[in-house]
């Protein structure tokens, strides 16, 4: 077996030794610029995250009266055949490791047993897709574009989701618990036939007209509704993400530009005090 052997390009020189004056200037200023876009970037980042923490604390109020009617159904009654994974994640990144940690939870699901998949957020897709692309039935992307979603959206994202075939779904999204931290869950979602077969906590309550009617436009308000704040943990917990990455590439940029700063000062010292010499030695041979 013949190994490869690189060898460097016609007419470039390699060399070791410490950076010229020029190659620290071009660092600096490098390095500048990068603090500067971290810091507008961050900036940016907290304007809208108190956006989104108005819109998910209405999203959690509007859904919790729904949640506790959400039966519980057991596998005796109804056995889990066709399973489906709901990722939720960004749509961009450089906002720390808010969708990595969504990844590796839905990796881990996916060794298990085969598993259809369905994605909300451009991160998700494309983290997915080279493994898992024959098992997707549904890719939500760009929904939002940086602003808080509104349920309209979310009733999009759930009509979508009846025309998926699964009996429950694990859906896995970070939920916001304050603006440093996020909490990487696991909720359970039961498919429309799933939900019918058990009815009894509604038994309490008087319902006028076709029960199984009633019972549909239930389930499709109550599966829009927890959509609506899955998407809003999801983005609530990238915009606060996002500007603790950005603070600290920032705090990283700075400390990186003090230290080029410092070696750059020596090096421009080094230089006058060696020319400086030079001086010294020349005068005193043409005096000797």
């Amino acid at each position: 077996m013949q190994r490869a052997i690189l060898r460097p390009a016609a007419g470039v020189v390699q060399s070791r030794g410490f950076a010229s004056e020029k190659d620290l200037r071009d660092r600096l200023r490098t390095v500048g610029n990068i603090s500067k876009v971290t810091k507008a970037m961050n900036m940016v980042a907290a304007a809208k995250v108190k956006k989104h923490q108005v819109a998910l604390e209405k999203a959690r109020n509007f859904n919790s009266g729904f949640a506790d009617a959400w039966p519980e159904i057991s596998e005796e009654k109804f056995p889990v055949e066709q399973p489906m994974v709901g990722v939720f994640t960004s749509d961009r990144g450089l906002c720390g490791g808010v969708n990595g940690a969504v990844l590796r939870d839905v990796r881990k699901k996916m060794t298990a047993e085969s598993k259809a998949i369905f994605t909300f957020g451009g991160k998700a897709k494309s983290g997915l897709q080279r493994e898992y692309e024959s098992k997707f039935q549904l890719a939500v992307t760009d929904l939002g574009a940086g602003r808080p979603a509104e349920f309209p959206e979310a009733c999009e994202v759930a009509a979508s989701l009846l025309d998926c075939e699964f009996d429950e779904m694990e859906v896995v999204y970070n939920k916001f618990m304050n603006i440093i931290s996020f909490d990487t869950r696991t909720v359970k979602v039961p498919s429309k036939a799933r939900f019918l077969i058990d009815t009894e906590y509604f038994e309490k309550f008087e319902i006028e007209g076709d029960e199984l009617t009633v019972f549909d436009n239930m389930y499709e308000f109550m599966l829009a509704t927890r959509m609506f704040e899955f998407i809003h943990e999801t983005q609530t917990s990238e915009q606060s993400s996002r500007m603790t990455a950005m603070d600290n590439s920032s705090t990283n940029a700075d400390e990186m530009y003090e230290k080029l700063l410092l070696q750059a000062n020596r090096l421009r010292q080094a230089k006058i005090t060696k020319e400086l010499m030079e001086i010294v030695g020349g005068m005193s041979a043409v005096v000797g």
